[in-house]
């Protein structure tokens, strides 16, 4: 068997590095072709890179946490099958690699459930994995309930609801005071005392992704208008399409209704579905509305995409948002459906906040944000009375667009929330 060397490939458009999360094998496993062997974290995405072949693995470059650049060794591979030609062989200056991830000082032995070569593939997310390694459950036992059979947080959690066990039959142990699976998640990991009650650790995963792309976006020149939006009418379109949405077993929220109305103002000011890239001074403006939706997970914020959202349905985008809502939460999207975005959408509403200051999601130039509706009393036709109010604020890259024309856009925004009559008759 020859010994070859698997690099980090570029997994995404202009990808220069990653971080691993987790290691999926130790030293010395045997793996299958396409059998997943680590996890890594890019600026977009967790990604499992599986085995090139049936073989084993040999030694680990990295441990979790560590920043690796492109095209660095990952792992050392002996394959025992075909497909050995789909990694680099190790030249002969190739440097030792750690035999397995070190945390704090101590190698991480093999764990027996996942270095059995003949053991099935379990689609599982990071988080997922590691509330089952803390609670005991196997796995492979489990009959995955997200999609293509994917395990995902529900179903670990009604295993430990039912009492389950492991398969070796041991009772559910709680967590080992450092493990690998447990290292992976830096937010949450103590951090070792440096003096006194002052503590450090490193800046990792998807926390430090955010860390930087919010440093991109606050080195945009940022104009933003607010503006109090009576939303009576759009609450009330929502409460006749939720009772009907029900009734097909969909539950609909008043974003979808938001998102609507924010793709119809995007198609009457193209300038506002734009990227801007600085270095070649261009802007593109784009035809598909492809529209970001900033999530909130335990990790930290994710804006999964919503595909040509100009062209869904009401319960399309209903249907769409749940699926991209819970995928970002199991940390299971695809790299797809977290690029590309034209424009983004904050809902900060759903967390009780009445307004925010929305940051622009860099290169992209305008995002809108939404606060929490509440009753006001405002002047209609001259008389006090008492309105639903829905805070609204639009912030725009003043290099490409002035405050002129970022009124035009938050006025057409207001006026279709206050009258969505007027989105029924919008073309696709």
């Amino acid at each position: 068997m020859s010994t070859t060397v698997f690099r980090l490939p570029d997994i995404g458009e202009g990808l220069a590095e990653a971080e691993i999360v987790e290691w999926l094998v130790a030293a010395g496993a045997e793996v299958r072709a396409d059998q997943p062997v680590v996890t890594v974290e890019t600026a977009k995405a967790q990604v499992e890179l599986p085995a090139p072949a049936d073989g084993v693995i040999t030694e680990l470059a990295h441990g979790p946490g560590d920043i690796v650049p492109v095209g660095s060794a990952l792992f050392t591979f002996e394959a025992t099958g075909s497909g050995a030609g789909a990694v680099e062989p190790a030249p002969a200056s190739e440097p030792a690699l750690a035999t397995a991830p070190a945390v704090d000082g101590r190698a991480v032995p093999a764990s027996p459930a996942r270095a059995g070569a003949g053991r099935r593939r379990v689609l599982a997310a990071p988080s997922t994995r590691r509330l089952a390694v803390e609670h005991g459950i196997e796995l492979a036992e489990l009959t995955g309930s997200g999609p293509n059979g994917r395990i995902v947080l529900d179903d670990v959690r009604a295993a430990m609801a039912g009492g389950a066990r492991s398969v070796d039959g041991a009772a559910p142990r709680s967590p080992e005071p450092v493990t690998a699976q447990a290292a992976v998640t830096p937010a949450t990991t103590p951090a070792e005392p440096v003096a006194g009650e002052t503590q450090v650790r490193p800046l990792r995963g998807l926390r430090r992704q955010v860390a930087r792309a919010m440093t991109a976006a606050w080195s945009v020149p940022h104009i933003t208008e607010f503006r109090e939006v009576d939303a009576t009418e759009l609450e009330r379109a929502h409460r006749t399409l939720r009772a009907d949405a029900e009734e097909q077993g969909l539950r609909l929220t008043l974003l979808p209704l938001l998102v609507r109305a924010v793709t119809t103002a995007l198609r009457r000011h193209p300038d506002f579905n734009a990227t801007l890239d600085m270095e070649r001074e261009e802007v593109t403006l784009h035809r598909r509305l492809d529209v970001g939706i900033a999530a909130a997970t335990p990790d930290g914020l994710i804006v999964p995409v919503l595909r040509d959202a100009g062209r869904r349905s009401v319960p399309g985008l209903a249907r769409e948002i749940a699926r991209l809502g819970a995928g970002a939460r199991e940390r299971s999207l695809p790299l797809q459906d977290t690029t590309g975005g034209t424009f983004t959408i904050s809902n900060f509403g759903s967390y009780g906040t009445w307004l925010g200051t929305p940051l622009i999601n860099a290169p992209q130039v305008a995002i809108a944000g939404f606060g929490r509706a509440h009753d006001a009393v405002v002047p209609v036709d001259g008389v006090p009375a008492v309105r639903r109010v829905l805070p609204l604020a639009v912030a725009a890259d003043h290099r490409l667009i002035d405050g002129e024309h970022l009124g035009a856009f938050v006025n057409t925004l207001e006026r279709l929330i206050r009258t969505p009559l007027l989105l029924l008759g919008e073309e696709d």
